[in-house]
């Protein structure tokens, strides 16, 4: 009965870095949930509300990944593109400062990506 190889140490390491990037972003995105913006005079709109989620929702893909890597990774990347595709449907042009958001969600998720590929490598190339 063969052993599966071990996993490499750079492959650990991008799991490790994802994880604690994402437990990050998580812990940002929840402060800013419930921190009340005090300037608003009115309620968030019905649309934007469903912009929001989509940005949960590939935070979502970050903690997913921590046990179905791949899966995670294509529920954050498409949660990113769709919600950018449908804020340029309803609102208009598209505003480079949501970059900011994708600069604390994408590293992760690609490390992820990263991860998983060794993974499959590894576990593709096992004599037997």
């Amino acid at each position: 009965m063969d052993v599966p190889a071990s996993p490499s140490r750079l492959e650990k390491t991008l799991r490790w870095i994802a994880r604690i990037w994402s437990l990050l972003v998580l812990f940002i995105a929840l402060a800013v949930i419930f921190t009340p913006d005090p300037y608003a005079i009115e309620p968030v709109p019905l649309k934007d509300w469903g912009l929001l989620y989509l940005w949960d929702l590939s935070i979502l893909g970050l903690l997913v990944a921590w046990r179905w890597e791949r899966l995670g990774v294509f529920i954050t990347i498409a949660a990113l593109f769709l919600r950018e595709l449908l804020w340029v449907i309803f609102n208009g042009p598209w505003d480079p400062a949501f970059m900011i958001f994708w600069a604390g969600v994408l590293p992760p998720a690609l490390m992820f990506l990263a991860a998983w590929k060794m993974k499959r490598k590894r576990t593709n190339h096992e004599p037997g």
